[in-house]
């Protein structure tokens, strides 16, 4: 009893030293967090990167095993594949959105004064708005319409020269943002290569200083990895259907941009809850630049794409693989966002549907 008691209190005054030494050298600590956490972020992102390809590697392993049996080839083609497809989706997908990008931002930039006011006067003579003005009761012949798009210009252009000026130094670091995704793609094909090894390395560390959580462990980390799994395959899925069906009904429409916006609005889906506002606003401002009237047909059209695949296409293709609530999803999304940005709004999802399973179940036990 005496060496269980010293050895607690041996473990109080350790912890209080180091919550002392935090609090009182705390700009010295969060510098060293900094530079530990700057240092990882490569290894972090190689092993989410290795987390993606692996499901495509998945794929490809169980297709090559009907054909072939040597095991150590087909892990080396199956990554070979793996990282090809999913450099190339990567590199199709810049290459069709930002081209497009740039060139809306600098026919925005370099807009014509005279075209603007056309744009004004025909949004004021539009029968649509007109009809939408009597209906909501508002007076749109006193509204500042010119004043409006003014602020909303100047807004876009002072955006437009932060992007410019953030790209011009972001140029400064190519160096190092290089050396960082090159270490991040071969510490992802170290960890594909060897991941039945490290999944034994970590199954003996729970054995030899967990044994009795060792269980649990293992079945917390296949409840999150089933989620996310089910989750990224899910929204995948629904932002192929997405981008193809809105496709298709741009073109029978014959708008303007047709592969460029669908293959936006199929990206910024992957995004729960604000990916599809998102796409319907840039692909908007993209529109409006040729005709205010494609502008309304597009939202109308991306507003009935977007219904039609939530209430008939989604519940099939996805159906209940996650398995949160509606609600829990915006809360999610909400949190996650605002602690930790776009990272955080990826990820809240599936996380927050892990513990949602876990609490769940539980809660049935005990009752």
């Amino acid at each position: 009893m005496n060496n269980i008691k010293k050895k607690y209190i041996a473990y109080i005054v350790v912890a209080t030293i180091i919550v002392y030494a935090t609090v009182r050298y705390f700009g010295t600590v969060e510098r060293y967090i900094l530079r530990v956490t700057n240092t990882l972020m490569p290894f972090v992102a190689g092993a989410m990167m290795a987390y993606i390809i692996n499901i495509l590697m998945d794929a490809y392993e169980d297709l090559l095993l009907k054909k072939f049996h040597n095991k150590k080839i087909i892990r080396a083609v199956s990554i070979v594949l793996s990282i090809f497809t999913f450099v190339l989706v990567i590199v199709l997908l810049l290459g069709l959105i930002i081209p497009q990008l740039v060139k809306i931002m600098f026919s925005i930039m370099y807009t014509d004064p005279g075209d603007i006011k056309k744009i004004i006067e025909s949004i004021s003579k539009n029968n649509i708005v007109d009809k939408i003005a009597d209906i909501m009761n508002i007076d749109i012949k006193n509204i500042d319409i010119s004043g409006y798009v003014t602020k909303l210009i100047h807004s876009v252009m002072s955006s437009v020269g932060n992007i410019l000026m953030g790209v011009i130094s972001g140029i400064s670091g190519i160096f190092n943002t290089v050396i960082s995704v090159f270490m991040a793609v071969v510490f992802a094909i170290y960890i594909l290569v060897d991941k039945e090894r490290i999944a034994l390395q970590g199954d003996k560390l729970l054995r030899a200083f967990l044994p009795s959580k060792r269980d649990t462990v293992i079945d917390v980390l296949s409840i999150f990895n089933k989620s996310f799994r089910n989750y990224f395959i899910s929204q995948i899925k629904e932002a192929i259907i997405l981008g193809v069906l809105l496709y298709i009904v741009m073109i029978i429409a014959r708008l303007p941009y047709a592969s460029s916006i669908s293959i936006l609005v199929g990206v910024t889906a992957l995004i729960p809850v604000i990916g599809a506002y998102a796409g319907l606003f840039i692909g908007a401002l993209m529109i409006i630049t040729k005709s205010f009237s494609s502008m309304i047909i597009f939202i109308i059209v991306h507003t009935l794409v977007q219904q039609f695949e939530n209430n008939i296409i989604y519940p099939r293709v996805v159906g209940s693989s996650v398995g949160l609530p509606g609600m829990w999803v915006i809360v999610a999304v909400a949190l996650g966002g605002s602690l930790f940005g776009i990272f955080g709004v990826f990820v809240a999802v599936p996380v927050a549907a892990s513990l949602y399973f876990i609490l769940k179940r539980e809660t049935l036990k005990r009752l």
